[in-house]
């Protein structure tokens, strides 16, 4: 069995798979745009409330694949991205993987979730985001909170989360925080509440699509297979936009 990373382990490998994507440790992520550098062919899909997505990769390490629920919010897919990233690129025992609420106790999902915050949250960027005043008592206003969860793209649960383990806001704090309706505060503050609710069912990122018509045209699979591929992602009912 996989042992529990530390939260130094799992920071040191959110911050080298950052330098792979020559990104610094200040500056917030894009996953559609990781997953495009990665090369990690990504299908967004309806699934159910305990499946939040899936990865798997070919033996030689050459090819990725990752299915993301479009049912859960935005916010919480970037952190599935992220979550599934270490599966496809740390975990010591590599497999098809499922990530789902039923998981969650087994020690290489909690290693995926501290990386995934690392990754997503940087603690240098985080810190440097948040006012002086509310560093040094320790209480992070609902203000604050929404502006650095759309700077990051994460959920509201996932950022308060990820302050409460930097030891940033106190546990009264953390309570409070939890206690918000986030959408409500969203849209009271002129923000988008779109992080908030769920999205980009049908988007493929890839380029399976490519690589089907260019078998078509090589001849190498019938007119019904080519079509029955690009069926199987449900290609086309999305569009690949780098600025979703």
């Amino acid at each position: 069995m996989m042992k529990r990373l530390t939260p130094e382990t799992a920071e040191m490998l959110a911050m080298k798979m950052r330098a792979t994507l020559r990104v610094g440790n200040y500056e917030p992520l894009n996953m559609k745009t990781t997953l495009r550098q990665l090369r990690v062919m990504t299908v967004y899909r309806p699934l159910s409330e305990e499946l939040w997505g899936l990865s798997l990769k070919t033996s030689d390490n050459q090819h990725r694949f990752m299915l993301v629920n479009s049912n859960v919010t935005r916010g919480s897919q970037h952190f599935t991205i992220a979550h599934e990233l270490f599966h496809l690129y740390y975990d010591e025992e590599p497999r098809p993987h499922f990530c789902g609420k039923e998981l969650m106790k087994n020690p290489s999902e909690r290693n995926a979730n501290m990386f995934a915050s690392a990754l997503l949250m940087p603690r240098e960027g985080l810190i440097a985001c948040v006012p002086a005043k509310e560093l040094a008592n320790k209480e992070v206003s609902i203000t604050t909170a929404l502006r650095l969860e759309q700077l990051f793209g994460v959920s509201h649960t996932t950022f308060v989360l990820r302050l409460k383990e930097l030891k940033l806001i106190t546990q009264q704090c953390t309570d409070q925080l939890l206690n918000v309706s986030i959408r409500r505060e969203a849209a009271m503050s002129g923000y988008d509440s779109s992080l908030y609710q769920p999205g980009n069912e049908g988007l493929v990122i890839g380029d399976f699509g490519a690589k089907a018509r260019k078998l078509f045209e090589d001849e190498r699979i019938s007119e019904g297979h080519y079509h029955e591929l690009l069926n199987m992602i449900g290609y086309g009912e999305g569009k690949d936009c780098a600025g979703c």
